[in-house]
């Protein structure tokens, strides 16, 4: 039996690097040598036991970029000419298995409509396929690699977009909030964008891509009137803070004006703090793009993912820009101290690296 290398996570904040044997090609989908991985914040969630695996192990990472080696009997062809060789990223929702040598994937390329819906033990449905895109030669690797992200702060965006005009608020400029920014900022005509973080390194990179104005906590409160945006973004992580009169998501209502949209981005099975009183005094309208996909089908997210690969192509989002730091994959130690040090960093993104020599001399 053929194995590969794989990081598990046994637990929050256990990890294990595993001998795992290199999964079967299904019939109807693709087997794929890792080439990179992205470390997404939803990893570093559940490697700190904010999000939860419906059981332990499990091999994390899904920010994925991978090169065809086998080819399912019953793979389907229509619309899409994929070969041994071509390199696919995919967005799937409860998917894991990246920070492995290999894994398998049954994909739905845009304008393909199917569907293989079962339900996840986190209250929702979702689709055994996976949205995915194939990579054309001119976008690099590393670039590659961001497709997925892009394409969850699109599917929340395109999904929920502000209106014309809209003074529009970014809650965190970690990287989706920097991706959600420039996507509105320079495709939705704004009135203006502004964002807070509580990173000054990421505010200034914040102002060289998208935000008008990037703002430390403190001096949002003091130098914003209430009722300014109509439009909120939020792309924090789980938020805790001493003083709840000074938690970001109840001054990003009170900066809100009466009527205006808070669009949820990020996701934690911790609860967080959310100002009824604002939501009913101002009648703030909660929304979000959906897990499921009984309201928001995976052949749609095939779409989302095609688009998301223009974003990068065309530099509406600058993924140069976002990468920060490249990390061979064979450097376990290190892997697992950027793990346990990801909250404390000024990094934007930082990439797994797979590959060979060999493959890099490609």
């Amino acid at each position: 039996m053929e194995t590969m290398k794989a990081v598990q996570l046994l637990a929050p904040r256990k990890t294990v690097l595993s001998d795992l044997p290199i999964p079967q090609t299904p019939a109807d989908g693709l087997l794929m040598k890792t080439r990179c991985v992205s470390i997404c914040s939803t990893d570093i969630s559940f490697y700190e036991g904010h999000l939860f695996p419906s059981e332990y192990p499990v091999v994390l990472g899904h920010e994925y970029l991978g090169e065809v080696v086998d080819i399912g009997p019953e793979f389907d062809t229509s619309g899409v000419d994929i070969k041994i060789g071509d390199r696919i990223v995919y967005w799937g929702q409860t998917d894991f298995g990246g920070f492995a040598e290999y894994r398998t994937v049954r994909p739905i390329f845009s304008g393909q409509v199917k569907e293989d819906i079962f339900e996840a033990d986190r209250n929702f449905y979702d689709d055994k396929h996976a949205a995915a895109v194939k990579i054309p030669d001119e976008l690099s690797d590393l670039e590659a690699s961001f497709i997925e992200p892009v394409t969850g702060a699109l599917r929340s965006v395109l999904s929920n977009p502000p209106k014309v005009g809209d003074k529009v608020l970014v809650l965190g400029t970690g990287p989706i909030g920097v991706i959600a920014g420039s996507v509105i900022k320079r495709l939705l005509a704004p009135n203006m964008v502004v964002s807070v973080d509580t990173n000054p390194a990421r505010n200034t990179f914040a102002e060289q891509q998208f935000s008008n104005k990037a703002y430390l906590p403190d001096e949002l409160i003091d130098t914003v009137d209430e009722g300014t945006f109509d439009y909120v973004f939020d792309a924090l992580p789980t938020v805790q803070v001493a003083d709840e009169n000074k938690d970001p998501r109840r001054v990003a209502m009170r900066k809100l004006k009466a009527g205006g949209r808070y669009v949820l981005y990020g996701a934690s099975q911790e609860m967080q703090k959310f100002d009824t009183w604002l939501m009913l005094a101002k009648g703030i309208n909660i929304i979000s793009a959906p897990f499921d996909v009984t309201h928001f089908p995976m052949h749609k997210s095939a779409n989302v993912i095609a688009s998301a690969m223009q974003m990068l192509l065309t530099g509406i989002v600058d993924g140069k820009a976002l990468l920060s730091t490249v990390h061979k994959f064979d450097d376990y130690d290190g892997l697992v101290d950027i793990f346990e040090n990801y909250r404390f960093t000024t990094d934007l993104k930082t990439i797994v690296d797979f590959r060979s020599p060999d493959t890099l001399a490609k």
